[in-house]
């Protein structure tokens, strides 16, 4: 058997809230390892998602597709702290990926963070996403309009959901890897630690399944995972709410919601680690869990961004 050549490297996914990061990252990885929201802000921090692709028998590419926070202009410290975090991963990154959703408007916010990327990279990829949501016609001018604008290295038209065009992507990006041995073994599909995965799961069923503000102001926290003698895994979380106020809305009417939520976590963490779960939810007040350093750090977040 001939030498095998492997490329490998870093590639960042970049956008306004909402665009679709997370959903592309998950269909390109192949596995859910980032949750999605229809609500904007719900990844809090970098997350690391590997894509192997054979380009030939002789030529091997592997892809780190990092998730990155919505671009947007923060205010509170955690914000700050995601905003941070998404424009300091473009210093380590060999691609960058701008993802824009087709259905939204090319906004002067939208305009000045391409700039800025610009800035910082000159080679950036443009990934226009929905495109199955977008007339023809309408998706012909929106890509006249942003090639106009800006001197893309390529543009890709997909839709992250249904995984058209998403192939194409992989393949172009997988040629342009540098040459290096790979960064993780070829059966890892990501860094994040099972028990931070396992917050971020029950955090997206708490984001989809209460009203609009609230989620904003909790975090989930993964206290204690045991592997049981049959294989089952308990898993004991805790939910940290800033007001008092928020326990009765997330318990529901005689814990209806907090059972609901946690029955959707459950179910998709059984399908994930592929084994039987026990998930016990806790509520806990936390006045100023967004000013405790150890809610940023164990994420990778600078409390001091």
């Amino acid at each position: 058997m001939g030498k095998i050549d492997l490329k490998s490297g870093f590639v960042n996914l970049v956008g306004i809230p909402n665009s679709g990061k997370s959903t592309l990252i998950n269909k390109l990885v192949g596995r859910k390892i980032s949750i999605v929201s229809h609500k904007v802000q719900t990844t809090r921090f970098c997350i690391r998602g590997i894509c192997n692709y054979d380009l030939s028998s002789k030529l091997k590419s592997q892809i780190i597709f990092v998730d990155t926070p919505g671009i947007f202009w923060p205010k509170r410290r955690l914000e700050k702290a995601m905003v941070t975090a998404a424009w300091s991963e473009l210093n380590f990154t060999d691609k960058v990926v701008f993802i824009h959703d087709v259905l939204k408007k090319i906004d002067n916010n939208t305009k000045v963070i391409i700039e800025k990327i610009f800035e910082k990279k000159t080679d950036v990829i443009l990934v226009l996403n929905k495109i199955d949501l977008l007339p023809k016609e309408d998706l012909l001018k929106k890509i006249s309009e942003i090639k106009n604008l800006y001197n893309f290295e390529e543009t890709f038209l997909i839709s992250a959901k249904n995984g058209s065009g998403c192939n194409k992507l992989i393949e172009y990006l997988a040629k342009k890897m540098p040459l290096h041995s790979f960064f993780y073994d070829a059966k890892t599909i990501s860094d994040l630690p099972q028990s931070i995965l396992a917050s971020e799961i029950t955090r997206e069923k708490l984001f989809k399944n209460l009203n609009q503000e609230l989620p904003y102001n909790l975090t989930v926290e993964t206290e204690k995972w045991v592997i049981n003698s049959d294989e089952s895994i308990n898993i004991h979380q805790t939910i940290y709410i800033n007001k008092q106020s928020y326990k009765p809305i997330i318990l529901g009417k005689q814990g209806q919601n907090i059972k609901r939520i946690g029955t959707l976590a459950r179910k998709e963490l059984e399908n994930l680690l592929d084994c039987k779960i026990h998930l016990f939810l806790h509520i806990k007040f936390k006045k100023n869990w967004m000013d405790d350093p150890s809610k940023y750090s164990s994420v990778g977040l600078n409390y001091n961004a």
